[in-house]
């Protein structure tokens, strides 16, 4: 082992200076972050899942409401409810292995950069990854997607090192972390790690290390990993044609997972479909990748560029490229176009790639020129007034204490820029870049989101409901649904469609309480069941946030209502 090298792969210090206050304001926001409430719709239906899973004591076969459950991996069911069973239901519980994961991340790119570029690229991509908007929201509102991002980002970590240095313990390493990514979202944890290697190993010509017969001993590690699930799938439904499973039946479930899930929105099989553009991601990027968007496509071009060949001798083509590795170009440039080329996208999709495109613009600074500044500057100034709106007419706030640190850190922000607007200095810029990211994260996860979570009423229906000492197995949905609701109410709550069953039931045990709409109000009075109204909540669904809704004179006209009435025994 080169020793040299190895010098650069012992275990550093703590951030020193400006990094240490940095990183200790990056850990409040994301730690401030796991006691927000759970949004909806999909995080929620995740930990109404997780929970379930806890009550009946079924791990290998997925309940949803009682009902077979065929769509995501069980990783993110399995940690979850593993973390109810330790500490409760609550919502730190559910996000905190999602979190740990996103973290293992972050120390993953350090580590994957320290190996091939040195600590001070190191540290600023690290940085990069932990300060951009997207890894905020997925760590708050926690889907699959939060662990893939970290798991395959150590995949590729310890897959690079197993190249570097020939340990096997690497090599087993990096396959385990290919399975917990596959537990996690499906084949694109497989599939990511080999656009990254393979990339790689193509660029530098590896024959030899692509077609080394260990990869086989690898995938026999991932398939160690996979095999609980693969136990679980082929019980649950290929060994049960019969079932009615989407409307389907003779469903796989080891088909669904290993093809239909993810390859599937590709080729058309897969029932979710959008019809989203194919350059749908690079709108997500301007804001998932803040403040550091801007700066991208430049680091994006010096990459490729690499892998023409445009210099005089074809011998020099990708030789002279001042890129060390091609992981992180292939991991992110490939794994981007594969996700747009998908029938069905959401946002949440494309943060697969934030860690590579971190590694990718921290190993592009060369010399600092003013276009990087500008780039910067235009996004944090596009970030803090955000910011200030979310802060003082999104939401109105009256917490000095928050309204303080917001201004006071911005007009230091602003003061080191003003004092020395261009440094030639890579640290200065990704600090000056954190500064803001940070700024805009405390407002988010400190005032934005504690003011907009109410708006979504479950919790708060959960509340008045403890409060009010009704029992959990006495609440009933009618006309409604909803997983946040059966998630805070600590019990799947029975569908009742009928104002018949409503009446019979309220006949049979004293009465019941009902979570229902105005509609479902409406046709409850008409029927002459006997009602009483325990509480009214007004509701918005927060993931899909409109201007008529952040306006503060037009909210009340985007919002609905729903009750939580007594039914009466007759």
């Amino acid at each position: 082992m080169n020793p040299a090298l190895f010098s650069r792969l012992r275990f550093t210090r703590l951030p020193e200076g400006p990094w240490f206050w940095l990183a200790l304001g990056l850990a409040i926001v994301y730690l401030r972050g796991l006691f927000l409430d759970i949004m909806d719709v999909d995080a929620s239906q995740y930990a109404s899942i997780s929970m379930e899973m806890l009550q009946n004591g079924n791990w290998l076969q997925v309940q949803h409401r009682g009902a077979d459950y065929l769509d995501k991996p069980p990783l993110l069911f399995w940690l979850s409810t593993a973390s109810f069973w330790l500490f409760g239901l609550s919502n730190w519980a559910y996000k905190l292995p999602s979190l740990l994961a996103a973290l293992a991340g972050v120390w993953a790119v350090y580590r994957f950069t320290l190996l091939f570029y040195g600590a001070k690229t190191a540290r600023q991509a690290a940085f990069l990854l932990a300060s951009c908007m997207g890894l905020m929201v997925i760590c708050n509102d926690v889907r699959t997607d939060t662990m893939l991002l970290g798991f395959t980002a150590c995949a590729v970590w310890q897959l690079a090192e197993y190249l570097e240095f020939k340990r096997w313990k690497n090599l087993v390493l990096g396959f385990f972390f290919v399975g917990l990514a596959m537990l996690a979202k499906g084949p694109i944890g497989l599939v990511m790690p080999a656009f990254a290697v393979g990339t790689h190993l193509l660029v530098r010509r590896d024959w030899r290390g692509i077609f080394q017969v260990q990869w086989l001993l690898g995938l026999a590690v991932t398939a160690l990993v996979l095999a609980p699930m693969c136990w679980g799938l082929w019980n649950q439904f290929d060994l049960h044609p019969e079932k009615l499973v989407n409307d389907k039946q003779g469903v796989s479930g080891l088909r669904f997972f290993f093809w239909e899930q993810s390859f599937g929105r590709v080729t058309g099989e897969n029932v979710w479909k959008n019809d989203a553009s194919g350059f749908y991601f690079l709108h997500v990027y301007l804001w998932a990748f803040l403040p550091w968007a801007l700066l991208l496509p430049g680091a994006v071009w010096r990459g490729l560029r690499a892998l023409v060949p445009t210099f005089r001798k074809f011998e020099t083509f990708g030789k002279l490229s001042e890129l060390k590795e091609f992981y992180a170009l292939g991991g992110f440039v490939l794994t981007f176009i594969a996700l747009s080329q998908s029938q069905y996208k959401l946002p949440h999709y494309i943060f697969i790639t934030l860690p590579w495109a971190a590694v990718l613009l921290a190993a592009s600074w060369k010399n600092i020129g003013k276009w990087h500044w500008a780039g910067l500057y235009f996004s944090a100034f596009f970030a803090l007034v955000l910011g200030f709106v979310a802060l003082f007419f999104f939401f109105p706030s009256s917490n000095f204490l928050i309204s303080g640190v917001v201004i006071a850190a911005t007009l230091v922000w602003l003061w080191k820029v003003f004092r020395n607007p261009f440094p030639n200095d890579s640290d200065v810029l990704v600090q000056r870049g954190v500064g803001v990211a940070l700024i805009f994260g405390f407002v988010l996860n400190f005032h934005f989101y504690p003011q907009l979570l109410p708006y979504q009423c479950h919790a708060w229906v959960a509340q008045v409901a403890r409060m009010e000492g009704i029992p959990p197995d006495k609440m009933y949905f009618f006309n409604s649904s909803s997983h946040a609701m059966d998630f805070y109410n600590g019990d799947i709550m029975e569908n009742l469609h009928s104002t018949k069953k409503a009446a019979a039931l309220a006949k049979a045990r004293g009465g019941i309480w009902i979570f229902t709409n105005q509609a479902g109000r409406t046709v409850l009075e008409e029927e002459g069941v006997a009602i009483l109204e325990t509480g009214r909540f007004p509701h918005f669904q927060v993931a899909l946030l409109k201007p008529k809704f952040l306006n503060p004179a037009t909210r009340e006209q985007t919002l609905g209502e729903y009750f939580l009435l007594r039914v009466l025994p007759d």
